[in-house]
């Protein structure tokens, strides 16, 4: 039997969403990097986290703990292509059935394999004879084809512009561009920012894009076009100091609806 201590009556813990298994947020750079490391334990039903584990260990079927790669200190490298780079490398798990290990010693999978069976819920994909699971669409992905979203927010506009972004709750830039863009926008805001998962979006391909992506819906109360697009452009953009000419692109960032 397993217990991850570490999380266990932690006030207010959030999940992502759009794993079929319980995935807290404090997960988030083991999501985002797509490298869940030795000690990470998790399990398939967010009860597990309740305060009283005789009682949260009862909904508990299935659990696991990874057992390699060893913890880097100081973190994992991180930026640009890491995600993909990681989904193909070795990791090596315990798996547990109503708290009785399955098997004799060590399942030895890819962590690409393994976020996919935290994401779909099926535990056969761990299996090499499976299909290799495609890695997932990214929200720069999605971020291409918010045109798809643009029936979505002619409904929730109020006959002013509508800003919409895509944005991954487990990566710190996405997350940090959509605090900035949010900070700038709430004084020109009809009501708070629709939050939707991509498929409700209109979005295609959802069920291939990445799980902690999500597309939000800015609808603006008296801004115009023009002035949402400048709006925009001070949140995110910042210049070269050796740059002469205006770099920025609306496209890079979200629609404009």
């Amino acid at each position: 039997m397993i217990c991850d201590v570490r999380f266990h009556g932690e006030i207010g813990m959030e999940f992502f969403s759009g794993f079929k298994w319980a995935v807290p947020k404090a997960f988030s750079d083991a999501v985002s990097l797509c490298r869940f490391e030795e000690g990470d334990i998790l399990y398939d039903t967010e009860q597990a986290y309740d305060d009283d584990w005789g009682k949260a260990s009862k909904f508990i079927e299935y659990s696991l703990q990874v057992k390699f790669p060893t913890r880097v200190s100081g973190g994992a490298e991180k930026g640009s292509g890491v995600f993909n780079s990681n989904w193909c490398s070795e990791i090596r798990i315990d798996l547990y059935k109503n708290h009785e290990k399955v098997g004799v010693g060590q399942i030895q999978t890819t962590q690409g394999r393994l976020y996919t069976a935290l994401w779909k819920g099926d535990l056969a994909v761990l299996e090499k004879e499976s299909q290799e699971p495609p890695v997932p669409l990214t929200v720069q992905d999605v971020t291409k084809n918010l045109e798809q979203a643009h029936q979505k927010a002619k409904e929730l506009s109020v006959g002013f512009p509508v800003y919409v972004m895509a944005r991954d709750l487990s990566n710190p830039v996405s997350r940090d561009k959509y605090s900035k863009i949010l900070t700038k926008l709430k004084k020109h805001l009809h009501n708070t920012p629709s939050i939707l998962a991509p498929e409700k979006s209109g979005i295609s391909k959802f069920d291939i894009i990445a799980p902690t992506v999500e597309v939000a819906f800015f609808p603006m109360n008296g801004a115009s076009k023009e002035e949402l697009h400048e709006l925009i452009k001070s949140a995110v953009y910042v210049p070269s100091k050796d740059s002469k000419n205006d770099m920025f692109r609306i496209a890079a960032h979200g629609l404009i609806v």
